[in-house]
């Protein structure tokens, strides 16, 4: 069938929906929405950079959401209990595995009744898309709250084993490196995780991090590596590290970790403290309730060890849609759905944070 037939008979599906009311109008309303699962499935595998990060595991009918735990255990595991929530830190000596808990999260869309008797097969076609991407936004959000918590908090060792600062990384007030994205602050986190064992080689940061790279000099980098990031468009990677723009960090960034007195993102300092966790914020970025800059300040980066498994991504089941017959008494149609998902972060060592103060006076 070639892709032309394909799209007719799309359409002339689409179209036998508009009689939802009657039992073959219904079938093919349910036929319709159940073809929406697999192009949706699609969309979010590749907008959900999430998953391109963590180590996502298919569940099995059945099978439950655990996973060992190493035998040279030493470090808390991070696990969300839910979207809305950030993970929270457990350690059970002489555990074998851990349980991660799996959470639902929503999307659903509908339209007038009218685009099915014209067969605008373009309008449910951008519902879907929509619904993907509000999938791929709420990974994303999970994703974050489950980061975020294991790299600002230090380790107090359990009363057992040896205590641990948080993997965070600054330049001093001061540095000729400090308050933009240079490879000083690269260098350190480099040194940072190889003391520990890990190796750094990706790091996620903002465009403003990316503007810096892009104004490189000769005493940054060497000039075939400058060469090497404008003809990459100002990505590619140094010294064999990846990297990686992701547009929710940074001053206007969503999930960039704020002041106190910021009105805008998930992640604020302490109200007391102005303190993240174990973060403690000097000079704190601030946005207004619509996300405008007010002032801007601590942004960050954040580099990961990509070597062994560290952040999980349990799927009990992929968002999967369903026809919506009760829009019919509102002349509308549509679909909803859900998905079945678990975010953990097993060992907070193969994250590190790296702190870059855009503050001026």
């Amino acid at each position: 069938m070639t892709e032309k037939e394909r799209q007719q008979k799309a359409i002339e599906l689409f179209k036998a929906t508009a009689a939802m009311h009657t039992p073959e109008g219904y079938r093919a309303y349910r036929a319709f929405a159940a073809s929406l699962n697999g192009p949706i499935l699609k969309a979010v595998q590749e907008s959900s950079y999430m998953r391109e990060l963590f180590q996502v595991i298919q569940l099995a009918p059945g099978q439950q959401p655990t996973f060992p735990i190493a035998d040279d255990f030493d470090s808390p595991i991070w696990t969300l209990p839910s979207l809305g929530y950030v993970a929270q830190d457990q350690m059970e000596l002489g555990a074998d595995e851990v349980s991660i808990p799996i959470f639902q999260i929503q999307a659903a869309k509908d339209w007038p009744l009218k685009y099915a008797e014209e067969g605008r097969l373009d309008i449910p076609q951008q519902a879907q898309k929509a619904v993907a991407k509000a999938i791929a936004d709420h990974e994303e959000e999970a994703g974050w709250r489950t980061i975020i918590p294991a790299a600002t908090s230090a380790f107090t060792g359990a009363g057992i084993l040896p205590p641990r600062p948080a993997p965070i990384y600054e330049l001093p007030s001061g540095d000729a490196a400090a308050g933009y994205f240079s490879k000083e602050l690269i260098n350190r986190m480099i040194v940072g995780m190889e003391r520990i064992g890990r190796q750094l080689n990706l790091l996620w940061i903002s465009p403003e991090d990316m503007a810096d790279i892009r104004e490189y000099t000769d005493t940054d980098v060497d000039p075939i590596t400058r060469r090497e990031i404008f003809t990459a468009a100002g990505l590619g990677s140094i010294w064999g590290i990846n990297f990686r723009v992701v547009n929710c960090l940074g001053v206007r960034g969503k999930f960039n970790i704020n002041d106190r007195t910021s009105e805008f993102g998930p992640f604020v300092g302490d109200p007391s403290t102005n303190a993240f966790n174990d973060y403690s914020i000097t000079h704190g970025n601030v946005l207004d309730e619509n996300g405008s800059l007010v002032t801007a300040g601590e942004t960050q980066i954040y580099g990961f060890d990509q070597s062994d498994v560290s952040l999980l991504m349990m799927i009990r089941q992929e968002y999967q849609a369903f026809d919506d017959p009760n829009l019919h008494r509102r002349q509308r149609q549509g679909f909803y759905g859900w998905a079945k998902l678990g975010f953990a972060c097993l060992d907070a060592r193969f994250i590190a944070l790296g702190i870059i103060d855009r503050y001026t006076p």
